[in-house]
């Protein structure tokens, strides 16, 4: 598909606050995309002079770009050059090492804009960075996705797992002790309504997780 779309139709899209201009192949992005192919054979249709998305980071469509061109997620190397593009004074050291917290994000944007295949290997790969998390997921991880993803997530299912079965209160960094107020209410509830269930059944799964137990399932193409 992409081989093909290479020499088609070019629109532009502008990206966040500043305005960083993409150009990008129009039936790639169609092909991959619910939200564009919609937008662009309705609202879109005659937007020659581009479209803004101001509210999206430049960031997370640079993962997305790559991976719409690529079909697949930066390597570390990679990625460390997409944050160099965007902007490294917004993203603490792990975040420039792994990408994680940019993954999560490029996620949620997949799933707002409807990229079916790309939300998958975001997801996905979100889920097998964390299923060995010992200690717990980033409180600010934890903030995010329940500002950002939908209720019945597979990642908020197993950040509520591993905040059950791992956690341990004296563990938080004074950074995470700093932002504990800010955690989502439901997510509390989510945990609380955990434990009692595991309080009842005796189920604490020997303290270990499948990661298989929260992938997504392969979807179909459409387009």
């Amino acid at each position: 598909m992409n081989s093909a779309a290479a020499t088609g139709e070019i629109v532009t899209i502008f990206i966040g606050p500043q305005k960083k201009r993409y150009n990008i192949h129009k039936d790639i992005i169609c092909h991959h995309s619910e939200y564009f192919r919609a937008a662009y054979n309705g609202r879109w249709k005659e937007a020659d002079e581009g479209v803004t998305l101001e509210d999206v980071e430049v960031e997370v469509f640079h993962i997305f770009v790559h991976w719409l061109y690529t079909q697949r997620l930066p390597t570390k190397s990679e990625y460390d050059g997409i944050v160099t593009d965007a902007d490294p004074g917004k993203l603490d050291d792990s975040e420039k090492v792994d990408g994680g917290y940019g993954v999560l994000k490029a996620c949620a944007f997949a799933n707002r804009f409807l990229v079916a295949d790309f939300e998958r290997i975001t997801h996905d790969f979100c889920i097998q960075t964390w299923i060995g998390a010992s200690l717990g997921v980033s409180y600010k991880y934890i903030i995010f996705s329940y500002q950002n993803l939908p209720d019945d997530s597979l990642i908020l299912k197993l950040m509520v797992e591993i905040q059950c079965l791992f956690w341990i209160s004296s563990c938080d960094e004074p950074d995470e002790m700093e932002i504990r107020p800010e955690l989502p209410h439901k997510f509390l509830i989510d945990v609380m309504s955990r434990h009692a269930e595991l309080r009842e059944t005796g189920d604490y799964q020997g303290g270990k997780l499948n990661a298989v137990d929260f992938y997504m399932g392969e979807r179909t193409k459409e387009g």
